[in-house]
Formats: structure tokens, C-alpha cells, sequence
């Protein structure tokens, strides 16, 4: 496993749209089961281009996205997770991110209370590294 991927804060995770443009999003990653895995909406565009294709890059990056010259990338394919590993990669999520995640948490309960909240449930994606 990557070392860059195991330490990095922000990862910039890219899906291919059916017309064969990428699209780069930062996620937050944790080791998970031979790959790398994180939480979204189940609703989100990531789970749907996911389901269409399954190529995804890793390479580190900022918490806007942006890759520093030079960065690795890390090939690979994505799935999305059954039901049964959610909670295990949440808690992962949860560890490794214990401030983000309490912050996160604030902004959810908000939505509720102003009645913002979209009452998606939660996926998680695990992408598998190829070989180098």
C-alpha cells in the first residue's frame, strides 16, 4: 500500500462521466481491505459514474482538489461497497478524521434542523490499486 495514499489528508479521487471525461474530487481515504475506501451519498454523481465504469485514480492532494506537480497516481478499479462494510469504513473515517468528522456532524444536524437536509443514506467506494 502507497504510502503517500496512507498519510495523505485530502485524496483527489477521479471517475470517468460516460462520455469519457475524468472527474477529480477530494475525498478523505482510509486502508480498507487490500485498497482504499471512503464514505458518500448514495445518490452522489461519484456512485453513479462508479457504476458505469469502473477506473478511478488516487493522487494526493489539497482540501480544493488540487494535486501538487509531481504527485504519484495511482491506478485503479472502484466499487461500491455492500450495505455490511458501510459502518466498518464510517468508523475508519471517523478515526482517522476525528475533527473533520465532529465538524461534518455539526453541518448535518443544521441541514436537519433547517430542514436542508437531502435524507440520502451513506455508500462507501473501495478502489483497488493495480499492480505496479
Amino acid at each position: 500500500m502507497p504510502s503517500d495514499l496512507d498519510n495523505a489528508k485530502y485524496v483527489s479521487f477521479t471517475t470517468y462521466r460516460k462520455s469519457g471525461e475524468p472527474v477529480s474530487l477530494p475525498v478523505w481515504v482510509v486502508p480498507f481491505d487490500g485498497g482504499y475506501a471512503f464514505t458518500t451519498d448514495l445518490n452522489s454523481h461519484k456512485v453513479r459514474r462508479v457504476r458505469n465504469d469502473a477506473r478511478a485514480t488516487l493522487r494526493v492532494c489539497d482540501v480544493r482538489g488540487r494535486v501538487a506537480d509531481g504527485a504519484a497516481t495511482h491506478t485503479g478499479a472502484a466499487v461500491i461497497l455492500p450495505d455490511s462494510d458501510v459502518a466498518r469504513v464510517t468508523a475508519l473515517v471517523k478515526k482517522k478524521y476525528r475533527i473533520g468528522w465532529a465538524l461534518l456532524g455539526v453541518m448535518e444536524l443544521w441541514q436537519k434542523i433547517t430542514g436542508k437536509a437531502d435524507g440520502s443514506a451513506d455508500a462507501a467506494i473501495k478502489v483497488t490499486l493495480n499492480p505496479s
